[in-house]
């Protein structure tokens, strides 16, 4: 029997990163029931009380700067040849052989798979936004573009699998950088657990504690220059001089943008309709979402994010970009994240609770539908599994 062993990297900070990766590994523990032996390895600590309410016993293990150094250094020859000489292990993969891992599973993207000279891996891409939207900073600024594109193509070729988000992207991957596509898993997001049936009472607690008022459009997510809020403000104002008073609650911690959308606020009028509350805790979040008339989510990143489907989990209408179609489908109102108008428009239609109802409902067929798919997709990817297995029994311990 295979060990197949989880590493989480995110903490809850990180945002939806943390969220995804929480949930691939509740997946791959439900796959390997009976059919392989599974554990958990984090690089952060404060990680192991959090998993541990959902059941899951991690161990921690520090990242070494050793194992950085390997990442580093993978793409030159010379030190190649060392490395194959001296049969150098790094910390990271000396603590994966002492818990007996035949297959470790990156559950986000990471550039440390390259680190590993004899385990096999599965790894994680959630985007490949750096090619699609090069313009935006946390993409271009100060080698970032190429940090990602190198880690790309040096962990995707000897990946065992790739967990994609969704066909789309999938299909970038076999384009972008020639991958083969039947060692691609095109697994769906699914809903945070962690948000899972927020109730009026958590939501009249943190409306208090942030002397917010029910009714106002939500959007949980970071402040980066991507996730377009500065579209939402601008909606907000042409509504405003039509009439029309809005008020939107930004969730998410400040990425170097808050002081430019709070005098954007300023400027244009609207700053007592704007709350920016940081970055909040989970169970403060579940409490947004049950406050909120709506979920607004103009982002230029794609093809999927988390906030659409906890939206639909906590049964409030979608207002999202009309070129991620593919994950919304008929379940969201599609905007042009360009156009402010377009925006305003979706907006003033959710005023009307019959238009609200509607989407509500479609949101909840939508994840029925996603759902589905997460179940084909683990079915692909539990076939791979026993793949390996066959397989894994050719060779003895490499070392």
């Amino acid at each position: 029997m295979i060990k197949v062993v989880a590493l989480l990297e995110q903490d809850p900070e990180s945002g939806g990163g943390f969220y995804q990766g929480l949930n691939a590994i509740l997946q791959m523990a439900e796959l390997g029931r009976d059919k392989f032996e599974f554990a958990v390895l984090t690089t952060n600590q404060k990680n192991l009380a959090r998993m541990s309410r959902f059941g899951i016993a991690a161990s921690f293990t520090p990242l070494h700067w050793f194992d950085r150094w390997l990442v580093q250094n993978v793409s030159s020859a010379f030190w190649r040849s060392l490395r194959k000489r001296t049969r150098w292990i790094g910390p990271l993969e000396k603590t994966l052989l002492a818990m007996r891992c035949d297959l470790a599973y990156f559950v986000s993207p990471s550039p440390l798979p390259a680190a590993l000279q004899t385990l096999n891996y599965i790894t994680t891409v959630w985007d490949l936004c750096h090619r699609e939207h090069p313009e935006f900073p946390e993409v271009r600024c100060f080698g970032e573009l190429l940090s990602r594109e190198n880690m790309h193509r040096t962990v995707l070729p000897a990946a065992f699998r790739i967990i994609s988000d969704s066909k789309a992207l999938a299909d970038k991957l076999v384009r972008y950088y020639g991958i083969d596509r039947e060692r691609i898993v095109a697994m769906p997001f699914g809903p945070s657990p962690i948000l899972a049936g927020a109730g009026s009472d958590v939501a009249a607690d943190v409306l208090r504690r942030f002397n917010l008022e029910a009714g106002y459009f939500f959007y949980p997510a970071h402040l980066w220059a991507h996730k377009n809020h500065i579209r939402i403000l601008e909606a907000i104002a042409l509504l405003h001089r039509q009439g029309t008073y809005i008020r939107v609650v930004f969730a998410g911690g400040d990425k170097g943008e808050r002081k430019h959308l709070e005098a954007s606020a300023t400027q244009l009028g609207i700053a007592s309709q704007t709350r920016f509350l940081g970055f909040v805790p989970d169970n403060t979040l579940a409490g947004l979402y049950a406050g909120c008339r709506a979920v607004v989510m103009p982002t230029y990143f794609g093809p999927t994010n988390l906030p659409p489907l906890e939206a639909w989990a906590n049964g409030r209408p979608l207002v999202y970009s009309r070129h991620l179609t593919e994950q919304a489908g008929d379940a969201a109102l599609l905007v042009d994240p360009d156009d402010a108008k377009s925006l305003a428009d979706a907006m003033q239609q959710l005023l009307d609770d019959t238009v609200a109802k509607r989407l509500v409902a479609r949101g909840r067929e939508r994840l029925a539908i996603i759902s589905a798919q997460r179940s084909v997709a683990a079915s692909d990817l539990s076939e791979a599994l026993q793949l390996f297995a066959l397989r894994r029994s050719c060779w003895a311990t490499i070392l």
